[in-house]
């Protein structure tokens, strides 16, 4: 089947016919800019009312910087305090698990929070307290704590010297303070 003759030369003169004519753009008028908005004064702000100068009050105490956040425990907190102030390249992130039924078991809760949660960062040590089970705790720890010579059996070394043994004692936020306290120091 042939072409026909026609259609090459129709393709040729379209296409010069547009070359010459630009398609038809020198026709058009070019657009003229947006009128432009001058900035207007806003309106002055209300007057502020001042109290009356009292020079006998007290001026307003500035806020205290905001200390670490001390878990509700029976004991010395005062310790625990001053042991999560410490600087330290480890964060601790403490959760008093009062909601958690005595016979359930420890380490079930764990797992569960932890999937819930998310495993604990790279620098970080997550300690659950167990307030209706005599104070028992669990922990995990987060991947860099191992590469600063905190093995699992060296942390329940210092959860059974530091922890254990001042709760079992009545007094768990000491040894909570204790334990950070032994943490911080192997880290260094």
């Amino acid at each position: 089947m042939r072409r026909p003759l026609w259609l090459p030369a129709a393709a040729i003169i379209l296409s010069f016919s547009l070359l010459v004519g630009g398609c038809g753009s020198t026709d058009q008028p070019t657009p003229d800019p947006p009128a432009q908005s001058y900035p207007q004064p806003s309106p002055a702000p209300p007057p502020v009312e001042t109290p009356p100068n009292n020079p006998s009050a007290d001026p307003p105490e500035e806020p205290a910087e905001p200390g670490p956040e001390v878990p509700d425990l029976p004991g010395d907190t005062a310790s625990l305090k001053e042991a999560l102030k410490a600087e330290t390249p480890v964060t601790y992130t403490i959760i008093v698990a009062d909601d958690a039924p005595r016979e359930m078991d420890k380490t079930l809760y764990l797992d569960q929070m932890l999937t819930e949660r998310g495993y604990p960062k790279k620098n970080e040590i997550l300690l659950v307290i167990f307030p209706q089970d005599n104070h028992n705790i669990r922990f995990a720890l987060g991947a860099l704590v191992f590469d600063r010579k905190i093995s699992l059996e060296s942390m329940l070394e210092m959860v059974q010297n530091q922890y254990l043994t001042r709760s079992r004692r009545g007094d768990p936020a000491g040894g909570l303070a204790a334990l950070i306290t032994a943490i911080n120091e192997k880290v260094k």
